[in-house]
């Protein structure tokens, strides 16, 4: 279980325009915001020897060691969105929100159940 909880800790390390309405998760689009590559580190994109980037989904958060559904999304009045993950690593599922929010041309993710801070990721070419 400790490697569990470190590789899902780690994942921030490692590892959005909308309406101010809430919409449902079959309205959000495949060329949302956040839906793409993203890396912590730019180099990460094509050199993963210290780290690696992340693929979001419209529904769907894939990590190096886990896989995570989305639900429950909708848009925040900061033109970013929420959701619910459901996340499988090591044959245990771990549930707890995110958050993504546009940051110029990055995206900022913040998992609120882990604290305030946000990690900003890069998207890969």
């Amino acid at each position: 279980m400790p490697r569990l909880l470190s590789a899902l800790l780690a994942l921030p390390l490692l590892a959005a325009c909308g309406d101010t309405a809430p919409q449902s998760d079959a309205s959000q689009p495949a060329d949302a915001f956040y839906v793409g590559v993203w890396a912590a580190d730019p180099a990460w994109c094509t050199d993963q020897s210290e780290g690696f980037p992340i693929t979001i989904e419209a529904d769907r958060f894939l990590g190096r060691e886990n896989t995570c559904d989305m639900s429950a999304i909708t848009t925040t009045p900061e033109d970013g969105w929420t959701a619910a993950l459901s996340c499988i690593a090591e044959g245990t599922t771990i549930e707890e929100p995110v958050v993504f929010s546009p940051a110029g041309d990055q995206l900022a993710i913040i998992w609120p159940d882990r604290g305030p801070d946000a990690t900003l990721f890069s998207r890969c070419e």
